[in-house]
């Protein structure tokens, strides 16, 4: 049931409220192809994090393996010596890209090649030890692909739920709304114009009997 206490029954009323609909409807249909856009890409990185989490799971699996022999082989000692000689930084940089009109945050390496070997400072470092040092490098870099994603799902999500509430609220709420507003005015503009029809043709039937009537006592006058 709509409120019909605070509207307004004129011919501008009703084109007003019919511009209101359209836009609206207008709003929802491009809401709605927004969510199906959305929708998509979602489904898209969640393809590549569940690849993106298989790998780096890959790469740990790896790098702790590598760790591991190069902890049996050269002792762990040196191995933590190396680790602490190792002065390597793995800087990220934060970006933002654009989805249907979202800002989507994205995170990459701002080094150029994070499998780059890097010196340490131990001379005698073995090549477990280098190899082990690789193959975590690899592994930071699945972490921050996986980080990429995932943070870009974590919008994208967000996003698409507050789209559907706002379409829900259209569709449920204000589109029902305006077409009941519109359908009450239209309704009521056609009863007044049946209405003043009628009664203009009950006046001209009155005016037309008072004519005959004055007629015909003027007839009767002239024949007396």
């Amino acid at each position: 049931m709509i409120d019909v206490s605070n509207i307004t029954i004129t011919r501008s009323q009703l084109l007003s409220t019919k511009q209101q609909l359209e836009l609206t409807q207008q709003g929802y249909e491009l809401l709605d192809k927004k969510r199906v856009a959305l929708m998509q890409k979602i489904i898209e990185l969640e393809e590549l994090a569940v690849e993106a989490a298989s790998e780096l799971q890959n790469l740990t699996n790896h790098a702790q393996m590598t760790l591991a022999r190069a902890e049996a082989f050269v002792g762990e000692g040196r191995v933590k010596a190396a680790s602490l000689g190792n002065n390597d930084e793995f800087p990220i940089e934060i970006n933002e890209t654009n989805v249907m009109g979202v800002r989507v945050p994205r995170i990459s390496s701002s080094k150029k090649d994070l499998n780059q070997k890097q010196s340490v400072n131990f001379n005698s470092t073995s090549t477990m030890i280098e190899e082990a040092g690789d193959a975590f490098k690899k592994n930071v870099d699945g972490i921050i692909k996986l980080a990429d994603n995932e943070i870009q799902l974590a919008v994208l999500l967000r996003e698409i739920a507050h789209n559907t509430r706002r379409l829900k609220a259209l569709e449920l709420i204000v589109i029902p709304r305006l077409k009941g507003e519109y359908n009450y005015i239209r309704d009521e503009l056609d009863e007044r114009e049946r209405s003043d029809h009628f009664r203009l043709k009950l006046a001209k039937d009155i005016i037309e009997r008072r004519n005959k009537m004055a007629q015909q006592r003027r007839s009767i006058n002239s024949a007396i």
